[in-house]
């Protein structure tokens, strides 16, 4: 029987107003991040908010070891509640905390391609080791520990730090060298990764399975929304029953012997976990939060901080002159390129030195000033923005035109962030400076050009 118009124009109102209805993803989604509520590819959202947590996840077994969790809440937690992780002193290849989710119990169905991401923080003075274990997508089997693949059976593709919190992709799959996984340093462009103790970072990873019979599977991996990896040519199956059904969400000191043991009972931070169809990026909605978080060591500052003497950056009408010699381009009173970062001031309305070596050549930035005791002060420091990983120089001090002490070399590649401001601290006794100088250079560490740097607020620390 036919509704009469007046029943299809009533439902067709209530359609209209209502809106559209997306179906809710697998999780504790009534805490899902306000960008991620409308997106209908989203299909598990883990916050650590559910009481209690584990009931959310489809967990087939762990978590373990049992006391090696538990949930945290205020300035050290992400947003609500957020998971910590014991690494308890001595504990290798095992410890931590480990469980595996499987995806038939959330009602989420095997898939060809899928993403994965999360938030981890470190405690601050987190000592790395040698390596351990990060959450990572994986099917079939879920092949760890070991047992190769065969491309019958399963595989895996875990996150690991190494040494100084280096960070790979930690891949078992029927090509691997070894019986062991194998490493893809997550390094796109050139520049390594590192996780930073003390910071949260967002982690996300992108599987692609391969055609059966051929190796064009991938994987694709950000962090903080910057790509970090991408590898291509990969063999995960040989047969389409194996697909991406599992998260395995194991964290702990990896390796054979002790010598990967943690050093000291140590903690990590865990968050906001989130499997979609599409790419899911860091929550807009949080990143002031993790910017104060992450830039715990450099001072935002409009003078200079109590036993600091100014040289260069600060208003103050002692600082310094500057000038440049020799080869290079130099803009001696620029502001930071718009989109490139947050300016130490206030407002972003400072000025700062841009330096550029060019391939081959070499030159330097010096700043003059009237003479200094040496004994008086501890360190010089100064803020570096590099716009690339490759970014290195050299600091030397003078005295009426001639070097004193010895120049240390300054580097980017492994510890600072690219394209942010970056806080670099030399003590005054790795300079060897006899007594007095009146000049600080900062000049070209290479033969080769290396990527445009920014320096700004150099001065003595006491």
């Amino acid at each position: 029987m036919k509704k009469p118009a007046f029943q299809w124009l009533c439902l067709a109102t209530f359609l209209f107003l209502a809106g559209p209805v997306f179906p809710a993803p697998a999780g504790d989604s009534s805490f899902l991040e306000p960008s991620l509520k409308n997106r209908t590819d989203v299909l598990f959202f883990g916050g650590f908010e559910t009481e209690p947590w584990t009931s959310d996840w489809g967990i087939d077994w762990g978590p373990e070891p049992a006391g090696n969790n538990s949930l945290i809440q205020g300035r050290e937690a992400l947003e609500g509640h957020s998971l910590r992780v014991k690494y308890s002193q001595g504990a290798f290849s095992g410890g931590g905390c480990q469980f595996l989710t499987d995806f038939s119990k959330i009602s989420i169905p095997p898939q060809e391609s899928l993403y994965l991401r999360y938030y981890v923080r470190f405690d601050p003075g987190f000592d790395f080791v040698k390596g351990g274990k990060l959450p990572g997508l994986a099917g079939g089997q879920g092949n760890t520990g070991g047992h190769k693949p065969n491309g019958r059976d399963g595989w895996s593709a875990r996150i690991m730090w190494r040494s100084d919190g280096k960070i790979v992709q930690y891949v078992y799959h029927p090509d691997q060298p070894g019986d062991y996984g194998e490493d893809f340093p997550w390094d796109f462009g050139g520049c390594p990764r590192f996780f930073r103790a003390g910071q949260w970072q967002c982690v996300e990873t992108f599987v692609k399975m391969n055609t059966p019979g051929k190796k064009d599977g991938m994987i694709v991996s950000w962090l903080d929304g910057d790509k970090a990896l991408e590898v291509t040519g990969l063999r995960f199956r040989d047969i389409p029953d194996i697909r991406i059904d599992k998260l395995e969400f194991e964290t702990f000191f990896g390796g054979g012997d002790a010598s990967w043991a943690s050093p000291r009972d140590q903690y990590s931070v865990f968050d906001n976990v989130v499997l979609a169809k599409d790419y899911i990026g860091p929550d807009p909605a949080l990143g002031a939060k993790l910017f104060e978080n992450s830039r715990e060591s450099v001072k935002s500052v409009t003078t200079p901080t109590h036993g600091v003497a100014a040289i260069y950056g600060f208003p103050d009408p002692h600082s310094w002159t500057v000038s440049t010699w020799s080869d290079g381009t130099y803009d001696l009173d620029g502001p930071l390129p718009n989109g490139m970062g947050m300016h130490l001031r206030a407002g972003g309305k400072g000025h700062n030195v841009l330096v550029k070596f060019p391939n081959g050549k070499w030159g330097g930035v010096q700043f003059d000033g009237r003479p200094v005791k040496a004994k008086k002060y501890q360190a010089v420091q100064l803020e570096v923005f590099p716009t690339g990983c490759d970014v290195e120089f050299r600091i030397r001090f003078e005295l009426n035109h001639r070097q004193v002490g010895i120049e240390k070399a300054v580097t980017a590649a492994r510890i600072w962030d690219v394209n942010q401001w970056n806080q670099v601290e030399v003590p005054l006794s790795d300079f060897q400076i006899p007594e007095q100088f009146d000049r600080v250079v900062i000049t070209s560490n290479s033969p080769k050009a290396v990527s445009p740097f920014y320096v700004d607020e150099i001065g003595l620390e006491k």
